[in-house]
């Protein structure tokens, strides 16, 4: 009698090249879960996430908390920098939301700036009428751009002309790209200068 033959065949063992695709194609799904969660915790889906993805969720939560307080220190960093000034002395006003600029005799600038979206937010460069003209502007931008990328901190800006003594529009837009400054979408219609970004569109040192 002839013995019942197994249905099943042998397992082919799993090649190098099959195990790497398969290693790559797990990463890639937890990726875009990460992904998929942050933004839904972006969005208030709070007990969504919770419940479907509990782990995931804290240590997303756990990442968000420390990067947040990471750049509350480099952003307290940068006001610490940018105090110091080519030619001028500044300091930060009581409510923490200017800095002033002064040389020997009177004032001469101030900078509106907070801290929001784990980025330095600049409000606007102001310079007293009979210091304009200068290149004062582009010396304080400089010190900030150069503090924020020694931190690795962005910073965005959203800025409207003061008054009918302000530049236009346009002409603040070039003033900013000229530091390295674009727009972008995430920024609610303003501009963004990224850590370390090209400031391919100086030529030479700005006047």
């Amino acid at each position: 009698m002839i013995g019942k033959q197994s249905s099943s065949c042998p397992t082919e063992p799993m090649t190098l090249e099959a195990a790497e695709f398969l290693q790559a194609e797990n990463e890639r799904l937890n990726h875009e879960l990460r992904a998929f969660v942050s933004v839904a915790l972006q969005h208030g889906l709070q007990d969504y996430c919770e419940t479907r993805h509990p782990v995931l969720t804290a240590d997303i939560r756990s990442s968000q908390d420390k990067s947040q307080v990471g750049a509350r220190k480099k952003y307290a960093d940068v006001l610490a920098r940018i105090n110091q000034v080519p030619g001028l002395q500044g300091e930060t006003g009581h409510t923490e939301d200017r800095t002033y600029y002064r040389n020997a005799q009177d004032n001469v600038a101030y900078i509106e700036h907070s801290f929001r979206n784990r980025r330095f937010f600049l409000g606007g460069i102001w310079v007293a009428p009979h210091h304009r003209e200068k290149g004062i502007a582009h010396t304080i931008l400089r010190a900030l751009v150069k503090a924020s990328d020694a931190v690795d901190l962005s910073v965005e800006l959203v800025h409207e002309p003061f008054g009918n003594e302000g530049l236009r529009m346009d002409d603040l837009e070039a003033f900013y790209n000229r530091h390295g400054f674009t727009r972008q979408r995430t920024s609610d219609g303003g501009m963004v200068r990224f850590p370390r970004s090209s400031l391919d569109l100086y030529l030479g040192e700005p006047g």
